[in-house]
């Protein structure tokens, strides 16, 4: 079960709400981690048409994504008004 307020299912219902089964053909998602094992930093890019919409660090792989996430849906909500 999923739950509506993750920062990544909003993002993907919204991007399903512009680009349909498409949404592959324009978002890229960069994720690495730095530092010693005990003590990963996480980092998260997301693109959309090649361009940065969400940039986010953070100790896990997940947080990281979903503070990335976040900021893009609320720049394409802000686009969209």
């Amino acid at each position: 079960m999923s739950n509506p307020e993750h920062p990544r299912t909003n993002l993907n219902n919204l991007l399903q709400s512009i680009y349909g089964p498409y949404v592959p053909d324009h978002v890229r998602w960069e994720v690495y981690s730095q530092g010693p094992p005990n003590a990963l930093t996480w980092y998260a890019t997301i693109y959309i048409d090649d361009m940065n919409y969400g940039y986010a660090s953070a100790r896990t792989r997940g947080d990281a994504q979903d503070m990335a996430a976040q900021q893009a849906y609320n720049h394409l909500r802000r686009e969209r008004r």
